[in-house]
């Protein structure tokens, strides 16, 4: 059984190293479509995973065109040769925490399954983790439940003829082929997907502040993004607000 994960990225020198150490663990191909990132993404990308991970960049006039990525997830999986495929951003991380049994294992035992949804979470730290000798998900294994992280990342291509995201890729509206039209999505309490942006106040400022100084006008005309351009103080006020929730659990 092969795994093939396509994951968007920019300006992302800070969490790749997590992302591919996490996704490589029991992924066969990583496909990075990079958004011609300015740092050093790239080059960490090209030293420290030689031949372990595909680049494709694109062009979006260095802004952030939700118009560009939803066309991008909902098309770059169609001609993989996978059993599974897994469309995400850097910060979205696949997790499956049965113990004893691995995600390829548990995948194998359910080839019939077109989509298969995780549970969503946030994940908090106070500060942002450089330990990158070790999983990020060793590191940071505090969350809170997030509906909105429910992606359908993770389907089966040869199953599908579209998968139709939305904006964010938050919902979609697959076309299943005709013949495996009678099988059943499913869900698993140990498959999760976990959000890792909420980690480190200085992180979170800086990575809205970077969204919203690309925010093209496409997601400004859509109030796409419109969380972005609401200033430092939003920012600090969302990150307490998880801080010091009562919903903060340990999701790993």
């Amino acid at each position: 059984m092969k795994i093939e994960a396509f994951i968007l990225c920019y300006n992302e020198e800070k969490m790749i190293r997590y992302t591919l150490a996490h996704y490589l663990n029991f992924c066969d191909k990583v496909t990075i479509i990079d958004n011609y990132s300015t740092d050093n993404t790239i080059s960490i990308i090209e030293k420290e995973f030689p031949k372990r991970v595909n680049i494709i960049q694109y062009d979006s006039n260095n802004k952030l065109n939700d118009s560009a990525y939803t066309y991008i997830k909902n098309n770059c999986w169609k001609q993989s040769q996978a059993d599974w495929v897994i469309v995400c951003d850097m910060d979205e991380l696949l997790h499956y925490n049965k113990q004893g049994v691995s995600i390829i294992d548990f995948l194998k035992a359910f080839s019939d399954c077109p989509i298969i949804m995780p549970y969503g979470f946030n994940m908090f730290s106070e500060t942002f983790p450089e330990e990158y000798s070790k999983p990020i998900t060793s590191i940071i294994k505090k969350g809170v439940y997030a509906k909105n992280f429910e992606k359908q990342i993770l389907f089966q291509p040869k199953m599908l003829q579209e998968i139709n995201y939305g904006p964010g890729a938050h919902y979609c509206n697959p076309i299943i082929k005709k013949e495996y039209q009678l099988n059943l999505s499913y869900r698993s309490e140990h498959l999760k997907l976990l959000h890792y942006k909420y980690i480190g106040i200085d992180y979170l400022i800086q990575k809205h502040e970077q969204y919203a100084n690309r925010l093209s006008d496409y997601n400004k005309v859509n109030h796409f993004g419109a969380e972005y351009i609401k200033g430092k103080q939003h920012v600090i006020d969302c990150f307490n607000e998880i801080k010091n929730s009562n919903k903060l659990i340990d999701v790993i």
